[in-house]
C-alpha cells in the first residue's frame, strides 16, 4: 500500500477513536474548562465572605480560571441550595456550606446536603465565644453559670432566630450547664453583641470574628470559648471545657460542595486546590488575624468529614424536638 495512504488511513482512524470518546469523559479532562462560580449563601461583606473570596483568589491561580462569588443570601439558604441544583454537575459550580445550613435542615428538612450536594473540602472552623457586657457582674464563667443555675430564666441571651444554628447551639450549652435561660431573638450577630453592649442581654454566643472587635474597644468582655483549646487571639480566655462544660455540639464548620453526580476526578482536583489555597500565606495569615482556626489536615478525609455532619445533623434533628418552629 502506498505509504502516503498508509498515513492518511491511520489518521482517519485516530480521528474516529477520538470521536468515539464519550463527551463526559472529554470534558472531565478539559476540567475547569470555564470559570468557576461560587454560590454563597450569605451576603457580602462578612467576615466568611472576605475569608471565601480570599481563597477564590488563589483558587484562579491553580485551576488557570476565574473565580467568581455570586452571593445569593435570604431564604434560609434555599435561593443558594436552588441555585446550585439548577446548574449543571460537572464542578464548575460550587457551593460555600456551614454548620448553618445543617441547623436548617434538621428544622425545616426542606433540602438534603448528603444527598442531594457531595463535600469537596471543609476548609476551617469558626470558633463561637460566651460574651457579657464589661460592666456585668459575671466576671468569669462560673460567676455567670452559678447565676443562670441559681434562677432559671433570670438571665437572658441572644440567638438568630428560633431554629437557628446558634439556638440549638444554646440549647446544647444549657443541658451541658445545667441551666435555663431566656432567648431573645435577633436578626443578625452584630445586632446580638449591641445588645450585649447596651446591656439588654446578660451574655450571648457570637463569632470570635466579631467579638474581637467588640473587645479590643472595650465594649464586651469575653468570658469563655467554645474552642478544644485556648486561642493564640485570646491566651487569658478559658475554654468551656476547663470550665466543666463538655459540650457534644462541636465548632461551626464551614467548606464547600458540589451537586451530587460530578465526576470524581473533578471533586478531587477542586478538594486539591482548595487545600493548596489554604495553605498559602495570604490566606493563613489573614486567618489568624481574624480569630479563626482553619487547619488544611490531610488525614481529615472526606468520609470522615460525611460522618462529622452526619452526626451533627443528627445531634440537631434531636435539639429541634424542643423548638416550635413553622415549616418556610
Amino acid at each position: 500500500m502506498d505509504p502516503f495512504r498508509r498515513q492518511f488511513l491511520k489518521s482517519v482512524a485516530s480521528t474516529a477513536l477520538c470521536a468515539a470518546v464519550p463527551t463526559a469523559a472529554r470534558s472531565q479532562a478539559q476540567f475547569p474548562s470555564r470559570s468557576i462560580r461560587c454560590v454563597v449563601g450569605l451576603p457580602a461583606g462578612g467576615a466568611a465572605d472576605i475569608i471565601i473570596r480570599l481563597i477564590g483568589q488563589e483558587l484562579q491561580k491553580s485551576l488557570g480560571q476565574s473565580v467568581w462569588i455570586d452571593n445569593k443570601p435570604g431564604g434560609l439558604y434555599q435561593i443558594a441550595v436552588q441555585a446550585v441544583q439548577s446548574a449543571p454537575a460537572d464542578g464548575h459550580t460550587v457551593m460555600y456550606v456551614n454548620s448553618s445550613f445543617v441547623a436548617v435542615q434538621a428544622v425545616q428538612k426542606q433540602f438534603d446536603l448528603q444527598k442531594d450536594f457531595q463535600l469537596v473540602a471543609k476548609t476551617g472552623e469558626s470558633i463561637g465565644v460566651i460574651a457579657v457586657n464589661p460592666n456585668s457582674p459575671h466576671k468569669t464563667i462560673k460567676d455567670l453559670l452559678d447565676a443562670a443555675r441559681a434562677k432559671p430564666e433570670s438571665l437572658k441571651y441572644g440567638i438568630l432566630g428560633a431554629g437557628s444554628w446558634e439556638h440549638l447551639f444554646m440549647l446544647s450549652f444549657e443541658r451541658a450547664a445545667g441551666f435555663r435561660g431566656l432567648a431573645i431573638p435577633y436578626k443578625g450577630g452584630p445586632d446580638m453583641l449591641n445588645g450585649v453592649v447596651q446591656g439588654d442581654l446578660d451574655f450571648t454566643l457570637i463569632n470570635v470574628v466579631n467579638a474581637l472587635q467588640f473587645q479590643a474597644s472595650g465594649k464586651i468582655r469575653i468570658l469563655a470559648t467554645r474552642a478544644t483549646e485556648r486561642l493564640p487571639a485570646l491566651p487569658d480566655v478559658p475554654t468551656l471545657e476547663e470550665a466543666g462544660v463538655k459540650l457534644p455540639l462541636k465548632t461551626f464548620w464551614s467548606g464547600f460542595m458540589v451537586r451530587t453526580g460530578t465526576p470524581p476526578a473533578v471533586v478531587e482536583q477542586l478538594r486539591n486546590a482548595l487545600m493548596s489555597a489554604m495553605s498559602t500565606p495570604t490566606v493563613f495569615e489573614r486567618i489568624q488575624s481574624m480569630g479563626l482556626v482553619y487547619k488544611v489536615d490531610p488525614a481529615e478525609t472526606i468520609d470522615v468529614i460525611n460522618k462529622y455532619i452526619a452526626d451533627e445533623l443528627a445531634m440537631l434533628t434531636d435539639l429541634a424536638k424542643l423548638v416550635d418552629v413553622p415549616k418556610q
